[in-house]
């Protein structure tokens, strides 16, 4: 009888484990937090991969004269740095510029990503003082060690919100459709901000969330 038990049976003949077959992909099983003081009696729970192992960046800025030209953060030698985000970057298209090195390296909001991981989230609040669409670019860099090449910023996510005409009015900014979600060891993130037609005084604070799986 001994041999009949679950822990001597091989692969073919053990069952999945209670939920799996209504359970949706990139899951895993767990428990949930249940009610009692032991802290014990949770039920089984299927979650979602995308909030395990997550770390969260922030990013906040502001661009003090808005423009139909991309602009991005000071240097970081720059008194402006890290908040004001006054660099025209020359274009309304990210894929169409390109910085030196050296400005990629000292964007004062740049944030170098430790492993290779995957955008999940970007969330967060604009704030404007005038209606036009404002335009947020989370791009990524991918430098190489000893190269004096110009780097070309790659679209992490592009997000259109209209400004609300005051700077006590909120945009909320919740985005999980990711374009380009994946990023590498040593990649450099860092927003850009653009403005339908210029002028406005435009805030963003937002957090952008990576998960290693």
């Amino acid at each position: 009888m001994a041999q009949n038990e679950h822990k001597n049976l091989n692969d073919a003949n053990r069952h999945n484990p209670k939920g799996f077959e209504a359970a949706t992909n990139s899951t895993v099983l767990s428990k949930d937090a249940g009610s009692s003081a032991t802290l014990t009696d949770g039920n089984l729970v299927y979650q979602s991969k995308s909030v395990l192992g997550t770390t969260s960046y922030k990013m906040q800025g502001f661009v003090s004269t808005g423009s139909t030209n991309y602009k991005y953060g000071e240097d970081i030698a720059d008194t402006k740095s890290p908040f004001e985000m006054a660099v025209d970057y020359g274009t309304g298209t990210v894929s169409s510029g390109s910085l030196t090195v050296t400005n990629a390296f000292r964007i004062g909001q740049g944030i170098q990503i430790p492993e290779t991981s995957t955008v999940t989230l970007i969330s967060g609040w604009l704030t404007s003082n005038g209606s036009n669409v404002v335009t947020i670019a989370v791009c990524k860099l991918t430098p190489t060690a000893d190269d004096t090449s110009n780097l070309v910023p790659v679209v992490i996510d592009e997000i259109a919100v209209t400004g609300l005409n005051n700077n006590n009015k909120m945009v909320r900014i919740n985005e999980t459709t990711i374009t380009t979600a994946s990023l590498a060891a040593g990649d450099i993130i860092f927003p850009m901000v653009k403005e339908a037609t210029g002028g406005s005084t435009i805030y963003l604070n937002l957090t952008i969330q990576t998960t290693a799986f």
